[in-house]
C-alpha cells in the first residue's frame, strides 16, 4: 500500500515538474529565437490575453507560422534563419513550449516573467 501511494505521489510530482518545465523552456525559446524581433518578453506578451494567444497558438501554430513567413523578406541574415525555422521541424516541436509560455504570461493572467 506504501510502495502503490509513493509510486502515485512520484508519479504527480513527476507531471507538475515536466508541465511547469515547458514554460520555462518557452521562455528560454523566445529568448532565443524572437528576442531579435520582438523584444523583451515582458512586453511582447502582456500585449494579448490568453484567449488571444489561444487563437495564434491553436493547429499547431498554424496562425504564427503564416505571420511570421509573411513578413520574412529574405533581405537579411536573421529573415533566412527565421525562415528556416519556421519551415523546418523544429517549429512545430515548439510550438507547445510557446503555448505554455504564451498562456503563463498573457495580459489577464497578473504573471511576471522573472527576467528577461
Amino acid at each position: 500500500m506504501i510502495k502503490k501511494l509513493s509510486a502515485t505521489f512520484m508519479t504527480v510530482g513527476l507531471l507538475f515538474v515536466s508541465v511547469n518545465a515547458s514554460v520555462y523552456k518557452g521562455h528560454a525559446l523566445f529568448q532565443k529565437k524572437c528576442l531579435s524581433c520582438h523584444g523583451k518578453a515582458l512586453e511582447f506578451v502582456l500585449d494579448k490575453d490568453t484567449s488571444e494567444w489561444a487563437v495564434f497558438v491553436e493547429n499547431k501554430g498554424d496562425k504564427l507560422l503564416e505571420i511570421h513567413l509573411k513578413s520574412i523578406d529574405e533581405e537579411t541574415d536573421d529573415d533566412v534563419k527565421a525562415l528556416k525555422y519556421f519551415n523546418g521541424k523544429r517549429f512545430p516541436k515548439h510550438v507547445r513550449h510557446y503555448k505554455d509560455f504564451l498562456f503563463e504570461y498573457a495580459g489577464d493572467t497578473g504573471n511576471i516573467p522573472a527576467c528577461d
